[in-house]
């Protein structure tokens, strides 16, 4: 991360799959006790390929890989999205996120990204938006991930 992140940086895009596993679990830990999330066979029967990615787990991967772009000093101040289409399980996903305004708030900047899932063709799954407050402005580009302490 070198220079402060600007109107229309692109960030680093971000792969990734959701598994049986993880689905089940994020179902149990959210409280989501429809079927169509963890029992493939049932999400079959509805017409579906596989188990479905629940719309919360999307929000928090469009969350959690904003916060990963902006840095130990960044804070969330709002996320939304709207499914577009579904996502299965195994099914591989790109992140994507274009910086659509920088502004000073307080004694850092407020950082709001257009954000969106992928699918493989390239066709949305996810759209919307993240609002970040940070102490210092992001930089841009960079594709390493936020590490915990």
């Amino acid at each position: 991360m070198n220079t402060p992140a600007g109107v229309g940086d692109v960030c680093p895009p971000r792969r990734y799959t959701h598994s049986r596993l993880q689905l089940f679990r994020f179902s149990a830990v959210s409280w989501n006790s429809h079927r169509i999330h963890y029992d493939a066979g049932f999400a079959a029967s509805e017409g579906f390929s596989d188990v479905v990615v629940q719309s919360t787990l999307h929000g928090e991967t469009l969350t959690r890989y904003a916060l990963e772009w902006a840095g130990a000093d960044a804070c969330l101040a709002s996320v939304s999205w709207r499914n577009v289409t579904t996502a299965v399980a195994g099914e591989p996903l790109t992140w994507t996120a274009t910086v659509r305004t920088v502004a000073p708030c307080g004694s850092g900047v407020r950082v709001t990204l257009d954000v969106s899932v992928l699918r493989d063709d390239g066709a949305p799954c996810v759209t919307g938006h993240v609002d970040l407050t940070c102490r210092a402005a992001p930089t841009s580009p960079s594709a390493e991930p936020r590490r915990r302490r």
